[in-house]
């Protein structure tokens, strides 16, 4: 490849073991050994980790993975970017348009593929490192590069396979096949990592046995070939069997610090961390050294509560209720997704109450069609819902930055959860054509989220008489236990060109008249392609593009 790649950082990020967090501190003047010892072997490791954050937690991440699906549109702040869900011309990697993004992704990935390459070479040449630990760190880098692998070519199809670390300017590339990056590196690495490491880490946001088998479950289900339906519903079942998570028995809680309002905000707190529902996720501190930006997603689904002529009554800004970015709103085929009546998972999603500093209701979405004053406040129906006004998707809100217009939040990003686990097998049984098997599943998360009382299970007939296939309504599920969370883009396009296609113009009104096959995948950077020796002829834009 035509960039410029160094071994490491030389703010190499070291791991303190025995400590709940990944700790970072900066390291300098790293002599050559460096990286045979259990320090080494750390650092590498835990700088692999810190540079996942650059695709998880910011405003790209909204962009390339969200908006334009049948689940989120473009709000009234994307409309200068508003190509991401709109499928216009200006996605297809122009100066003006996509190219940054595109490139910014593209650069990161391999940027942090070769940390994990060069951790991968130190550590399987150290000799100054106990077997165990060889093993687990050996088995962390390959967990990462199988992951940013994987991010990059669901992304961008066929692209350039690195397996070794390279180091200052390569000028040739060749586009390897999907096929053959899950076969060569993705699966290869994911196997290895499930082989070695431990069930559990002594240090939080270590890569664990559970973690491998997760996304090793997600790739079988994006590759799609003969029996790998089957190869995803055993690995789903080894981590639901394993003993190491389980289900938080209050849905609202994995969010949702406070449990008093319901329709409000939620609240974060340090123990959600914790939780031992979560798998796998990335750290976030904010605390202004190595994690400068935190976790910015507190900002892109709050609607315009704060401006005059939007919002009636107009609110101050405070951190419960955060700062109004309002890049991505819901569609009204997401909203209607839930039976409210049995399912808290709508109001543990979504904000639909904000009250003046008195408490009095000063605007209130119930989801219906009308629109009349409660009190001093507003009521608004769907009828009146737009660009900048719409239900507030509140997982991610943070009122513990400093003020409510900091960005730096502290929450982690979730990668995957128990609930993870059982929807994807109840996705392999749906498409190895086994749906009556997908219903236990679904229903062990329905259960979870019934209201008092109420039977909120489902029936195989129920399942089909509700939606046009099993498959669409394993889609609405996870977006009912996973809104917010999942890539949507992602998880429609590993159905295939047909549902991908179908989702989109059925329920993104924005999206329906320009999206198209093509666009199951990104554009490649067109500066990669320049930069490439021998142009497009070595090196070719992904067709339609």
């Amino acid at each position: 490849m035509k960039r410029t790649h160094t071994v490491l950082a030389l703010t190499a990020l070291v791991g303190a073991a025995g400590c709940s967090d990944l700790k970072e501190v900066p390291v300098t003047g790293v002599a050559a050994d460096y990286f045979q010892s259990t320090a080494g072997a750390n650092a590498a490791v835990t700088g692999t980790y810190a540079q996942l954050r650059a695709f998880y937690g910011g405003e790209q991440e909204i962009r390339m993975t969200m908006v334009g699906t049948d689940s989120w549109d473009k709000g009234g702040q994307l409309l200068d970017q508003s190509y991401w869900n709109d499928y216009t011309p200006q996605l297809n990697g122009s100066a003006g348009g996509s190219a940054n993004d595109l490139l910014g992704k593209w650069q990161a990935g391999y940027s942090a593929i070769n940390a994990a390459n060069t951790a991968s070479a130190s550590i399987g040449s150290a000799t100054g490192i106990d077997a165990t630990t060889k093993n687990t760190r050996l088995g962390e880098a390959r967990f990462l590069r199988a992951l940013l692998y994987f991010n990059l070519v669901r992304t961008y199809g066929a692209l350039q396979l690195n397996l070794e670390p390279t180091q200052g300017v390569v000028t040739t590339a060749t586009r390897t096949s999907p096929d053959s990056v899950y076969a060569v590196g993705i699966i290869p690495d994911l196997q290895f990592a499930i082989a070695n490491l431990p069930v559990k880490q002594t240090e939080l946001y270590r890569a664990t046995k559970g973690a491998a088998q997760t996304l090793l479950a997600e790739v079988y289900l994006t590759r799609a070939k003969q029996g790998d339906f089957d190869l995803a519903r055993d690995l789903a079942t080894a981590v639901i069997n394993s003993g190491a998570y389980k289900l938080n028995p209050n849905y609202r809680s994995l969010f949702c610090a406070n449990t008093d309002d319901l329709t409000g905000p939620c609240s974060y707190a340090p123990a959600q961390k914790t939780d031992p529902e979560i798998i796998f996720s990335v750290q976030f501190v904010g605390d202004g050294g190595t994690d400068t930006f935190g976790n910015n997603l507190h900002l892109y689904w709050v609607m315009a509560y704060d401006l005059s002529g939007i919002a009636v009554p107009t609110l101050a800004r405070t951190p419960a209720y955060g700062r109004p970015y309002r890049r991505v709103r819901p569609t009204l085929h997401l909203l209607n997704l839930w039976n409210r009546a049995t399912d808290s998972r709508y109001d543990a999603t979504f904000q639909t109450l904000w009250r003046q500093p008195n408490g009095d209701t000063a605007i209130f979405m119930p989801g219906t069609a009308t629109a009349n004053k409660v009190g001093q406040g507003r009521k608004y129906g769907q009828n009146e819902y737009g660009v900048d006004l719409f239900p507030t998707m509140k997982k991610w809100l943070d009122q513990t930055r400093a003020d409510a217009n900091t960005f730096p939040g502290h929450r982690d990003r979730t990668l995957w959860r128990l609930a993870d686990a059982y929807l994807l097998r109840a996705e392999a049984n749906i498409r190895a054509g086994r749906p009556s098997e997908a219903i236990a599943d679904i229903n062990v998360l329905r259960t979870r989220a019934a209201k008092p009382g109420a039977d909120n299970t489902i029936s195989a007939s129920e399942m089909t008489s509700f939606n046009a296939s099993p498959i669409d309504f394993l889609l609405d599920e996870r977006e009912r236990e996973l809104a917010g969370e999942e890539g949507r883009w992602y998880t429609l396009a590993r159905q295939g060109t047909d549902v991908f296609l179908r989702r989109i113009k059925s329920f993104n009104a924005s999206a329906a008249p320009n999206v198209k096959a093509t666009h199951i995948v990104r554009p490649i950077p067109q500066t990669q392609i320049d930069r490439t020796e021998g142009g497009a002829a070595a090196f070719p834009q992904n067709p339609g593009y």
